[in-house]
């Protein structure tokens, strides 16, 4: 009789060890799902930062070029004329 009540408790030590393994493991996968998240989302908001400040800046150096040409051209259109009316 002894000898068929000891691997009752045993096999059921190692079922339960196995069930605990599980346990640990799904938890551990679960964290580094999460993780791989957290840094994902953080890549795209750091990557959509950027591409903001680089559209940002081509934006105000199209619009400090356009208002330097608007400068020299009515400048030069004053100047034309200005000459004209004196000439």
């Amino acid at each position: 009789m002894s000898t068929q009540t000891q691997p009752r408790p045993r096999s059921r030590r190692s079922i339960q060890h196995f069930e605990d393994a599980f346990r640990a493991e799904v938890v551990r996968e679960r964290h580094r799902l999460e993780a791989l998240r957290r840094d994902a989302k953080q890549r795209s908001l750091r990557r959509r930062q950027e591409q903001t400040r680089r559209r940002g800046n081509t934006r105000f150096f199209g619009l400090v070029g356009a208002m330097i040409m608007t400068a020299v051209v009515v400048t030069v259109a004053m100047l034309n004329t200005l000459a004209w009316l004196l000439g």
